[in-house]
């Protein structure tokens, strides 16, 4: 078995033949692909005994809820992201003392921000019927007032080690991040096992099982980089400076309206379905989408490290790397596509093998789901590339009317035209029109302006 890894790992590396830089990219694809596989192979088991538990119901209150917390990651401001490419600099140019500098200003301020939201959680979070806002049955509400407690006291903690990540991306390591997502999914599938034996089915027990996983995996990780592996990141503090606050923040809040974009086209789809459908059917779309985001899920790993390795291409003046990586990039979606197309065509036997006749997924949503996944990793070459150089300020400007004009269409595709789940796919497909059609062309003319395209 090692030597078949040893045989894969080599072949990529000739692939992507090149400098210490590619072979950093490829040591840490190589690793991603293997832990993340295995976190998938986890999450597959994951579903049916997750339905199980809790039934169809509430499992996909669950999933509409996650989605609708999962808005509480834009929070941090673009801070994460801010710091990812700033300190992705700092080490390009070696500057300890400045790692150090942006490391401790955004850990103030992400403390802050989670002591805010612990806060408003205590004084709020009993106030809200959220039974009302999900589109439930008000018998649900004790039960949701406990759990979004329960979500957001664990968010707030994993709103601090959160911090892990962009120095992890930055260093052009996201094998660890992807170690630490599989160690908290283990963690949770053991806790839903003694759950299926010991437990009344219950949406908090899940939530404790599922959150509390995360973040104790997060927390040890975290603290393991800090205290054993990167000592030196800590051992004199660095105050934090206005000037670094200002130079985290000015790129961060460009990619706080990125990611504001992106949570409007993904994360509202879960809300939409389940405000204008019904609950099942928001399992029926997550079901058919953690099918299709397997190859999401792979070319993500693939291009995981692409965004700090273009910074610090771009840092060298080494273009011409930029390039070839495109192209080989461009060669893995061709691919990819292909092998999703022949899933799309024996769908309904994998949903079969995998949940039974639990839920049935029509044809349909799994086309519409096949098309935002192909779709977005597509566009996702280009806007790493260019997340990487720092040139947001277009995206910026598209984001908006991302913000604007998602809702309103896929309401009129779903709602108006009775398109349902279908339609709302099709608003995500429409609305990405800054990474199907925008963000190739900046790249192309960033490419150009850098003399490393032919004329």
């Amino acid at each position: 078995m090692i030597k078949r890894f040893n045989s894969i790992r080599v072949l990529i590396q000739s692939y992507f033949q090149g400098n210490s830089r590619t072979n950093l990219l490829v040591k840490n694809v190589f690793s991603s692909l293997i832990l993340r596989g295995l976190g998938t192979a986890i999450n597959f088991l994951f579903v049916p005994l997750v339905i199980n538990f809790v039934n169809a119901e509430r499992y996909g209150i669950w999933l509409t809820l996650s989605s609708v917390l999962t808005w509480f990651t834009l929070l941090d401001i673009g801070f994460g992201n801010g710091l990812r490419n700033k300190f992705s600099e700092a080490v390009a140019l070696d500057d300890i003392k400045e790692q150090r500098k942006l490391i401790h200003t955004t850990a103030a301020v992400l403390i802050c921000i989670s002591a805010v939201i612990f806060i408003l959680n205590v004084v709020f979070t009993d106030q809200l019927k959220w039974d009302e806002f999900l589109g439930v049955d008000a018998s649900y509400r004790t039960e949701l007032q406990q759990l979004v407690f329960l979500l957001i006291s664990f968010f707030s903690l994993q709103f601090i080690f959160q911090i892990y990540n962009p120095i992890q991306y930055a260093l052009q390591k996201p094998a660890m991040i992807a170690r630490t997502i599989l160690v908290g999914n283990a963690l949770g599938l053991i806790g839903i096992l003694y759950l299926r034996e010991f437990s009344e089915p219950s949406l908090f027990n899940l939530g404790f099982v599922v959150m509390g996983s995360n973040v104790l995996s997060i927390f040890l990780f975290t603290a393991y980089f800090f205290i054993v592996q990167r000592r030196d990141l800590i051992q004199k503090i660095e105050r934090p400076t206005l000037e670094t606050l200002r130079g985290i923040f000015s790129l961060g809040i460009k990619f706080f309206f990125l990611n504001i974009a992106y949570m409007v086209q993904f994360q509202t789809s879960n809300f939409l379905i389940s405000k204008y459908f019904t609950p099942e059917k928001v399992a029926e779309f997550n079901i058919a989408f953690k099918l299709f985001s397997v190859a999401a899920l792979i070319f993500g790993i693939i291009l995981s490290p692409v965004w700090s390795s273009v910074t610090n291409a771009q840092v060298n003046n080494d273009y011409r790397w930029i390039r070839k990586l495109i192209n080989k990039l461009l060669l893995i979606w061709a691919v990819i596509a292909v092998g999703s197309i022949i899933v799309l065509l024996i769908a309904p036997t994998i949903y079969n093998l995998w949940i039974g006749d639990i839920i049935t997924i029509p044809f349909i949503t799994s086309l519409g789901v096949l098309l935002i996944v192909l779709s977005n990793c597509f566009s996702e070459i280009f806007i790493s590339v260019l997340n990487g150089m720092g040139k947001v300020n277009l995206q910026f400007y598209m984001s908006i009317l991302v913000i604007i004009f998602f809702v309103p269409i896929a309401y009129f595709l779903s709602v108006t035209l009775e398109y349902g789940i279908f339609g709302i796919c099709m608003a995500i497909v429409i609305t990405n029109v800054n990474g199907l059609i925008v963000a190739p062309y900046q790249v192309y003319v960033e490419m150009r302006k850098n003399r490393k395209l032919p004329a």
